[in-house]
């Protein structure tokens, strides 16, 4: 028999299962439907609205925190609103909904305008944030003391300017655009031009560039908050990783293993991040819920570690790690030496630093004509001026890269048919899931780019119909070696057609 605390929770975890999505009947949660979703969106200042199924899991998980929320803004005029879409399914179609739950909102009482929801799904962010959808882009503050409570309580960076006219109209373009991200405040008695307060730091940054420069230029003033807003040393999940992507620096990761070991490390860190502001971002990455990630930074998952990704050149960097036996071995929680970690951050900035190539093996024979590049060879490969180099870029799984494999194939074998060609061309692909190629953009699989001969800086990535004909007028045309491929295509086909031509006769005069 069960017994009866087993049975209490059986019964509590079956009641979490099967709780509703839809909001229960007396809360602060407005229903809407296809009738009266327009009147109300233009009858009301400000409003949340959730499209969901019913059968949601994730609307199931986001319905008491949805109601909580709903409950705590309602004193703030804020309505939260639900939508069932299995009811009302041309509504949430001429919304654009394609998944579930779908957060929007509307500002102004324009139902055609709605603004994608970007906050968390618990109650605390849906206040905070739809709180903040209330507030002008920019506050303006005259006294001291509410301008200093705004610092005091801001969970944002808060960006204050000190009202100077010739910074107003660009100051106040950046907090239209980045709004969501930072808040915005202008106080005529800041003693600061322009500058960034992180939560629970008490030193502002200060803006010390060319003002000229950055009063006409809204581009590089937002650039400059991207980078300032950013924490000496945060934390990367779902909702900050985009930020640290859009600052453009690259990014150094400490993954730790349980909280107590992230604030060990959390003011050495810290130090870090102040004295490589606007060089290096620093944040903690929980390795309980994200080592795999170690991975993609060619390292293994020994925690704590320490790496650094340059997004932009995809160039990788760790502090180094035991080997797989030694690690096995250990018989206490593995240290991360602050002291390697310091000396790797100095070497990257420097460009002293020597990047983690994630490569292949190379291989000891080519196998056929399409020479295999490996990652510890494509970048000696594509330099190599003399030459054209045409390299395929390809996924093993990738459909298209499987269908074109016999053509790619024969375009090698046409080339290697003659010697000036076969000494003039290199013809190869490397599997771009398996090896490091820093520096090449590789949108989608297969990607092909042809490095000439005398300009090999100058890639022409290859875009047209992929055949063998296409191939040979593409080499031609982008090439620097100008050889006369037609002639060499004929040659090939006449010594195939010749050399079937023969099989064909013995095939058909065989003697008994």
């Amino acid at each position: 028999m069960f017994s009866k605390n087993l049975v209490t929770l059986l019964t509590l975890a079956l009641g979490a299962f099967a709780q509703d999505a839809t909001a229960p009947k007396g809360s602060d949660v407005v229903k809407l439907d296809t009738s009266s979703f327009a009147e109300y969106i233009e009858s009301h200042p400000l409003v949340l609205a959730e499209f969901f199924a019913p059968w949601c899991g994730h609307c199931k998980n986001l319905a008491p925190e949805y109601v909580e929320a709903a409950s705590a803004l309602k004193k703030d005029n804020i309505s939260l609103a639900q939508i069932d879409c299995t009811e009302d399914q041309e509504l949430c179609m001429d919304q654009g909904i394609r998944g579930y739950p779908s957060l929007k909102v509307f500002k102004g009482g324009d139902p055609s305008k709605a603004l994608e929801y970007e906050g968390g799904r618990t109650a605390e962010s849906i206040i905070n944030y739809m709180v903040k959808q209330s507030l002008p882009s920019v506050q303006v503050f005259d006294d001291e003391k509410a301008f200093e409570e705004l610092l005091k309580e801001s969970v944002q960076p808060v960006v204050v300017f000190n009202g100077d006219k010739n910074l107003n109209q660009t100051f106040h373009k950046v907090a239209d655009s980045l709004f969501n991200e930072f808040t915005f405040a202008s106080f005529d008695g800041a003693k600061e031009y322009l500058a960034v307060h992180l939560p629970n730091e008490d030193e502002p940054i200060s803006f010390k560039g060319d003002r000229k420069g950055i009063e006409k230029s809204a581009d590089d003033l937002e650039a400059w908050i991207k980078i300032e807003g950013l924490p000496y040393f945060g934390e990367v999940n779902g909702q900050t990783f985009g930020a640290y992507v859009e600052s453009g620096l690259p990014l150094a990761y400490f993954f730790y293993n349980d909280d107590d070991e992230r604030k060990e490390y959390s003011s050495f860190f810290t130090k870090l991040g102040k004295e490589y502001r606007g060089k290096l971002s620093f944040a903690g990455l929980d390795a309980r819920k994200f080592g795999r990630h170690a991975e993609n930074l060619n390292m293994k998952e020994q925690f704590p570690l320490f790496a650094i990704h340059n997004m932009s050149s995809n160039l990788k960097y760790g502090v180094a790690q035991l080997p797989d036996e030694k690690y096995e071995k250990l018989d206490k929680p593995l240290k991360l030496s602050t002291k390697e970690v310091s000396k790797l951050v100095n070497d990257v900035v420097s460009g002293k630093a020597e990047p983690i190539v994630k490569s292949e093996e190379i291989p000891e024979k080519q196998e056929s004509n399409v020479i295999k590049i490996v990652g510890k060879t494509h970048d000696q490969l594509i330099e190599d001026n003399k030459k054209d180099v045409l390299v395929k870029y390809y996924a093993p799984w990738c459909g298209h890269c499987k269908r074109l494999a016999p053509i790619y194939e024969q375009l090698a074998d046409i080339l290697a048919s003659d010697d000036k060609t076969s000494k003039s061309f290199v013809i190869g692909d490397i599997d771009a899931t398996e090896n490091d190629v820093p520096g090449v953009d590789l949108e989608g699989y297969p990607t092909i780019i042809l490095y000439p001969a005398g300009k090999n800086s100058k890639p022409v990535v290859f875009e047209q119909e992929r055949s063998v004909e296409s191939f040979l007028a593409f080499l031609k045309k982008n090439g620097g070696t100008k050889l006369d491929l037609e002639k060499v295509y004929e040659k090939y086909q006449a010594e195939q057609k010749k050399a079937d031509e023969d099989e064909s006769d013995e095939t058909g005069h065989d003697e008994l």
